[in-house]
């Protein structure tokens, strides 16, 4: 899969703008790395992967590693990346991770050489961050925030350490300041089989978020400002015990005010924590073919899905740019 044009722009843009301040505040201010410092015994990995490379430490690659050339390095594809430091520079970088909406992130480091003395350090984040804020937000979330920040140095020859998103955004910040070391890792996009929260990678495709009779906030969250078009909605419609309601209410709004339980949030902020979103409208209702249109100016927009457990809730949306022209043009920047 590859990212759809105007987005990978528009992400890569935001990022320029904001990149870093959160976790790579955490890697920047830690002085004490003997803190986060956790040697894994060596031992080697299947040469299918790698093959040792005496001189540096590090894996020589064969064709199927893609090399980490960008310090905001971007992808929708899995596979095998490999990054050498080459300047002593203390510039936190990050690989940012973006599957498919219903689809999770699997990361597995086979080597890394991150010397704790000289300040390195890899951080891996399960969701995005930018400019402070993390996607999923910690109410939309099962961990809080520190336990979805992992970090570590130090060096290891072979031995696979693992890490899963729990949704199809996931980053890996390093600090890296000495020239040859790095590391190689092999990143793969699982099933998903219950997505919750998910970080759009297209323009303009619908996309359905269920709560599968859990009680569960869950966001859909696109990169611009867009108009929300509500394709179906189903709100309500059934509950645990298999009862159902037959009859159409059609498209509710304002149910903040009268079904404060079961609702769909329709908003936007200014960064990717969706707890501060400002609310648009909030809807609810069983309506097969809706005419709802609602413009979010905001320069995220979100829709949430707010379940009680008691109901099989859903909604389908598309989220379209509220203006092509003119978001073309800022993605030319």
């Amino acid at each position: 899969m590859s990212l759809n044009g105007p987005v990978y722009r528009l992400v890569r843009l935001l990022l320029l703008v904001g990149v870093f301040n959160a976790a790579s505040a955490v890697i920047k201010g830690n002085t004490d790395h003997q803190h986060y410092q956790q040697q894994v015994p060596g031992e080697h990995f299947s040469k299918d992967f790698y093959r040792q490379d005496f001189k540096n430490g590090l894996s020589s690659t064969y064709t199927r590693f893609k090399p980490v050339t960008d310090c905001m390095f971007i992808t929708a594809d899995p596979g095998s990346f490999i990054y050498s430091s080459k300047t002593d520079s203390d510039e936190v970088c990050g690989i940012y991770f973006l599957a498919g909406p219903d689809q999770k992130i699997e990361i597995n480091f086979l080597t890394f050489d991150v010397p704790c003395e000289h300040r390195g350090l890899i951080s891996v984040v399960d969701g995005w961050e930018l400019n402070g804020e993390v996607f999923p937000s910690e109410m939309d979330h099962r961990l809080p925030l520190k336990q979805r920040i992992s970090e570590f140095c130090g060096k290891n020859i072979g031995v696979k350490r693992s890490f899963t998103s729990s949704q199809n955004a996931a980053v890996i910040r390093y600090r890296i300041p000495k020239p040859g070391k790095g590391f190689t890792l092999f990143a793969r996009f699982l099933k998903n089989p219950r997505p919750c929260n998910v970080l759009a990678a297209s323009l303009s495709e619908p996309y359905t978020l269920r709560n599968y009779g859990r009680r569960v906030n869950c966001t859909y969250v696109v990169l611009y400002p867009g108009t929300v078009q509500v394709i179906a909605l189903g709100v309500g419609v059934s509950n645990f015990l298999g009862s159902s309601r037959t009859a159409e209410t059609g498209t509710l709004r304002k149910c903040d005010e009268t079904s404060p339980q079961d609702r769909v949030v329709i908003g936007g902020s200014d960064g990717l924590d969706t707890s501060e979103v400002r609310v648009v409208d909030s809807i609810c209702g069983i309506d097969s073919k809706p005419d709802y249109h609602e413009v979010v100016k905001y320069g995220v927009t979100s829709v949430r899905l707010i379940s009680s457990g008691f109901f099989e809730n859903s909604v389908t949306v598309e989220v379209l740019p509220l203006k092509n022209e003119l978001l073309d043009a800022n993605l030319s920047i």
